[in-house]
């Protein structure tokens, strides 16, 4: 009786100081529940988009409505039919994976590969996604099968074995002398062959996934332990002692997969490190479940609920919980926000593509249905205490050093400051210069989300088009704008991050540049401005300074298109659910940037509508003040 009254007292404890993201006493049950639930739904519409056709190259094809076309990775959605086949008994869900896995003979190569789309990209790197979904269903459900159609996927699943045994080029981490492939590929190449190895009884490919896994033990960072790789550089630091780390591939790609292999493989050694790492990651969860990948190598694949074509964290975070309670929890609440992406049965690409009426990717479904089908696959238990992650908790700033990123916590504040400077392959990827690339507020939800710093389709078959005038990036930023060229301080690779914590204020002081992705500067020549952050539990200050006539700050704001906003003078509100965000310019001119019709610009990555607001400097000041605030609704 004694233990119930502390388990209670210890719940109430939590949703008083937390709120609704706390999960007391979760269980298994309840969790499998809302993944199975989630699950289903997503299957069952996924089928109805499922093509019939007497050409073989349309036939067991499933259109997607975004992009008007059959997405190659497709594929990966046996793994769901096949376990919703087994746990129904509807023939429905057997049917459609034969007829899927028939399909796929179109992007299937005579090398054992499969293409990653059809007609549009020869990238066939992704072959070792598509053989872990299919290795997955047929050791779990090829019972299921009739023995001439287990015989041909079999056939499928050996080739693609002997594809990646035989590609160093992609998937080894020796590669003198050749261009340095992802990190992800090497990561997934563990478990696929360690997997395929054990149903085909082949060595070599144990062999080789443990070569692999070896050699990604120096591919994590000295001081946080993260698995870094996503860009080019990897043989040095950069000069402010950065990798290429990219959250979402290595929380839904790279991590669970080696987690899979550890635990297959019986390495306790990898096993240790990458519970190490899975715990750094999910220092960026955010409270409602999103993952903050704000500052990321590959955040032009961000959305806020995870990455826009990898799978998700659920199976590998999953395998690991059962001596970290924590990650159930994690798992928990990113259902709920997947759930509250998820729209006539199919999830979209951000929180506010529906409202603006924006088809969804099925990309995002079915990669996603595969990670749930791996969550719902593990064999583990479940505490019934209360946990919590470690952004509910109040702990002022941490520093991550290996990415130059400060996380804040403070009062009902969450905070992401980045002076990260490891580059992508392409330029202008993510922020750079001093920005505060995330602010999230305990009763408002994101109010900033950085996005690219120009939008553009790097990965064009991966990335959707959005037939909108005006695509926005949404990091707060300093600009200037001469000659069509556009001068911020979100590519500047150099800038100084100075934090101090005074009188119980958290203060960033930032020393940044005006300048392109190329490190440009304005004809008049290095342009030097100042950015101040001050944070209390109360408010957001954000101060400015240039000598420069014509730099204006610039805060596109988060806003729901269902949000009522105002300005009035120099005070900005919008209207939340059950609270108001306020935005008071104390000194300098306050302007509305050009919207769409339904007066908001958007912007595909991280999924946002936004109101861009311009504060200009006072004519003879060189100083910017702006206040934030959430308060109570205004009448």
């Amino acid at each position: 009786m004694k233990r119930q009254l502390t388990v209670i007292l210890m719940a109430l404890i939590s949703f008083v100081l937390y709120g609704n993201n706390v999960s007391s006493n979760l269980t298994k049950d309840k969790i499998n529940l809302e993944a199975e639930t989630l699950l289903q739904e997503w299957v069952d519409t996924l089928l109805t988009l499922q093509y019939e056709s007497k050409y073989p190259t349309l036939d067991g094809g499933i259109i997607c409505p975004a992009c008007a076309r059959i997405h190659g990775r497709i594929g990966d959605f046996v793994l769901p039919l096949m376990y919703m086949a087994d746990k129904t008994g509807d023939d429905k869900y057997l049917n459609a994976a034969k007829r899927l896995i028939k399909w796929m003979e179109t992007v299937r190569q005579p090398d054992g590969s499969w293409m990653n789309d059809v007609n549009v990209s020869d990238w066939n790197g992704t072959t070792v996604f598509f053989a872990i979904a299919l290795g997955e269903a047929v050791k779990y459900h090829g019972h299921l099968l009739d023995e001439a159609t287990l015989d041909t996927w079999k056939k499928y699943l050996e080739s693609s074995g002997e594809f990646i045994l035989n590609n160093r080029f992609i998937y080894s981490r020796k590669r003198e002398g050749m261009r340095n492939m992802n990190v992800n590929y090497s990561a997934s190449a563990t478990y696929a062959l360690y997997l395929l190895g054990d149903i085909f009884e082949r060595e070599d490919f144990k062999n080789k996934a443990k070569e692999i896994a070896f050699d990604l033990r120096q591919y994590f960072t000295k001081n946080d332990c993260f698995l870094f790789g996503e860009g080019p550089n990897i043989t040095s630091e950069t000069k402010n002692g950065c990798r290429p780390v990219d959250l979402l591939y290595n929380v839904e790609e790279s991590l669970p997969n080696m987690a899979h292999y550890a635990l297959l493989s019986g390495d306790k050694e990898l096993e240790e490190l990458i519970v190490k790492s899975m715990n750094t990651h999910l220092e960026f969860m955010l409270p409602d479940g999103a993952w903050d990948n704000s500052w990321g190598t590959r955040s032009f694949k961000w959305t806020y609920w995870g990455g826009r074509t990898s799978d998700g964290f659920m199976g590998g975070y999953g395998l690991m919980s059962t001596n970290h309670p924590e990650y159930m929890e994690a798992i928990y609440r990113n259902i709920k926000l997947l759930r509250n992406a998820t729209h006539n049965g199919l999830l979209f690409g951000g929180l506010h593509y529906n409202d603006l009426n924006i088809q969804p990717c099925i990309h995002h479904t079915f990669g996603h249905s595969k990670a749930l089908t791996s969550f719902l696959e593990c064999k583990v238990g479940i505490s019934n205490e209360v946990v919590t992650l470690p952004r509910d908790k109040e702990y002022g700033v941490k520093f991550f050093k290996d990415i130059r990123t400060w996380l804040v916590s403070e009062g009902q504040w969450r905070a992401t400051v980045t002076g990260y400077d490891a580059e992508y392959k392409v330029k202008g990827t993510h922020p750079m210069g001093g920005v505060l690339s995330m602010l999230w507020h305990e009763k408002f939800g994101p109010i900033f989300a950085s996005t690219t710093n120009k939008y553009k389709m790097i990965e064009a078959p991966n990335m959707q088009h959005v037939n909108r005038k005006y695509i926005v990036g949404g990091s707060p930023r300093l600009e200037f704008i001469k000659d069509g060229k556009i001068y911020s301080n979100l590519d500047d690779l150099d800038t100084d991050v100075i934090y101090t914590k005074s009188d119980n204020k958290h203060i960033f002081k930032i020393k940044t540049h005006l300048v392109t992705c190329e490190q440009e500067s304005p004809s008049q020549g290095v342009t030097p401005v100042d950015i101040t952050y001050i944070f209390d539990k109360e408010n957001i200050i954000i101060e400015a300074e240039s000598s420069i006539d014509g730099v204006n700050l610039v805060l596109p704001v988060i806003a729901s298109k269902i949000n009522k906003t105002f300005l009035h003078n120099n005070r900005w509100i919008c209207n939340g659910n059950n609270s108001d965000l306020e935005i008071n310019v104390l000194s300098g001119s306050l302007s509305l940037m050009p919207v769409d019709p339904d007066g908001r610009t958007f912007n595909p990555v991280p999924g946002f509508a936004m109101v861009p607001l311009k504060i200009s400097f006072n004519r003879g000041s060189s100083k910017i003040s702006v206040s934030i605030n959430v308060c109570d609704n205004i009448k």
